[in-house]
């Protein structure tokens, strides 16, 4: 009987230590969507959470909520939300309006998509809330800063500096770091959303694919381009290309580049733009031009042109935003925070929302609620094209939910809406697709990417970052 007991005693001892250990590696987030999964009996949803459930995920998101000290679902845990926005429900124009509250937590634009003629939006699902995080090489260096106390700097011209006054984003853990995990100011803000930068050391879209379509709904200009990103310095990312520092690269931070495939009377049309760590100097930003066979030397102001004609896309809006940090020429305020439903970064799984047949709106969206700060981009000097960019800022991710901006008018100009391509076992990320629209002239751009991710070293190399040799590429 003794033995028995014994026995029982051990049996319970270890049903605990493994409930225990299994309990420590979970998280709400994976809790919410196992529960959502079974419920809704979209494969989609059951393959996101085998993703998330893998071990090496669950530690790496645990890793990251101790160097933040929060996750996602603090903030929503602390909040009085509306009893109706939790998973599974569906909006649609016919009951939009038996929710007021969704005008706080959905941005206006995309709640009137539901009832336009344009880029209309046929219903929208809410989905669990995921914890997100960057990849190894940011954990890494934003640990390496807080262990070895060193506190990054912004000088009187904005710029992000170590303590020695070098330029933080150049070298050492600096380079891929979150230099603020909780910023106190809009330039804190601002910087931690520009250390962000792509959430890979290298980004590679072979292609992308570039749609607009006129306010009837037609698709009016199409088009298609290779695209890589490279960070050029202390790069960590395993199976992304060279690690360390991209030697040729001592005066830059980092650096993208296209090429233009389709249609044919543009192929071949190749852009570098290569940045700067200083706030006075302009990009290295060229563009061949093959009717020409001539390369164009671009300024700072032809950053607000369209990458190609018809489309929304900006130099400047390349990865959501790519203008220069200048408090010369821009405010920086950190105008509040709060919650906003925005897509979830599931598309390394599957896309979560799907356009309908005629590619110009979307049959169905997914969004998910996230924590956010708000910043608020504003000109100074009256002659960029957005007199203010508003940016919903995530607190997990650092990374921009949705932003809205505004003409020198002031007027509502351009919107942007996008979904990661994002790696739960790596944190890494590139993009799947973005929505685009012009409020002014009603057009709708969307953009699909197909992000590779084998192989990327022996693809990319420095030839891609020099247009002289892009010109060369097919």
């Amino acid at each position: 009987m003794y033995k028995q007991s014994l026995i029982v005693m051990f049996c319970s001892f270890l049903f605990i230590l493994f409930t225990s250990a299994a309990t420590a590696d979970t998280n709400k987030a994976l809790d919410a969507w196992k529960a959502f999964a079974a419920s809704s009996g979209n494969p989609n949803h059951a393959k996101w959470v085998e993703e998330i459930s893998k071990q090496e995920a669950i530690a790496l998101a645990k890793e990251w909520k101790d160097v933040r000290g929060f996750d996602a679902y603090d903030f929503i845990d602390a909040a009085e939300l509306p009893a109706d926005l939790k998973p599974g429900l569906k909006i649609n124009q016919s009951n939009k309006d038996q929710y007021p509250w969704l005008k706080d937590y959905l941005p206006a634009e995309m709640l009137e998509h539901l009832s336009s003629d344009w880029s209309n939006i046929a219903e929208i699902t809410i989905v669990p809330t995921n914890t997100y995080y960057m990849h190894k090489g940011y954990l890494q260096g934003t640990k390496e800063l807080k262990e070895k106390g060193i506190e990054l700097q912004i000088n009187a011209a904005g710029e992000l500096l170590y303590p020695d006054g070098s330029y933080a984003l150049m070298s050492g853990p600096g380079a891929t770091s979150v230099p603020f995990t909780n910023p106190k100011n809009g330039l804190e803000l601002n910087w931690s959303y520009v250390a962000h930068s792509v959430n890979t050391d290298t980004l590679d879209f072979e292609p992308i694919h570039m749609r607009a379509c006129t306010p009837n709904g037609k698709i009016d200009s199409e088009y298609k381009a290779d695209l890589w990103w490279w960070h050029y310095h202390n790069r960590q990312n395993a199976g992304a290309g060279p690690i360390g520092d991209i030697d040729g690269k001592e005066d830059y931070i980092e650096g993208g580049s296209i090429f233009f495939l389709e249609p044919n009377d543009i192929r071949g049309l190749a852009g570098v733009r290569q940045r700067y760590p200083n706030a006075d100097q302009e990009d290295d930003f060229k563009v061949f031009i093959p009717s020409l066979r001539r390369t164009r030397v671009l300024t700072g102001s032809d950053a607000q042109d369209p990458i190609a004609s018809g489309q929304e896309l900006t130099w400047d809006d390349w990865r959501a935003y790519w203008g220069k940090t200048d408090v010369e020429k821009f405010d920086y305020i950190l105008a509040g925070d709060g919650f906003i439903l925005a897509s979830p970064e599931v598309g390394y799984i599957y896309d979560s929302a799907v356009l309908t047949e005629d590619q110009c709106n979307y049959a169905s969206m997914e969004l998910e609620l996230r924590p956010v700060w708000i910043l608020d981009i504003v000109d100074k000097t009256g002659k960029y094209m957005y007199s203010t960019r508003r940016t919903w800022v995530d607190k997990e991710f650092y990374y921009m939910q949705y932003h809205i901006t505004q003409d020198p008018r002031g007027n509502k100009f351009r919107n942007w809406e996008d979904s990661r391509a994002w790696r739960p076992t790596e944190g890494d990320a590139q993009w799947r697709y973005v929505m685009v629209n012009n409020y002014i002239t009603k057009r709708m751009s969307t953009l699909y990417m197909n992000p590779n991710w084998d192989k990327r070293d022996e693809r990319i190399s420095e030839e891609m970052f020099d247009v002289d040799q892009l010109r060369d590429y097919r």
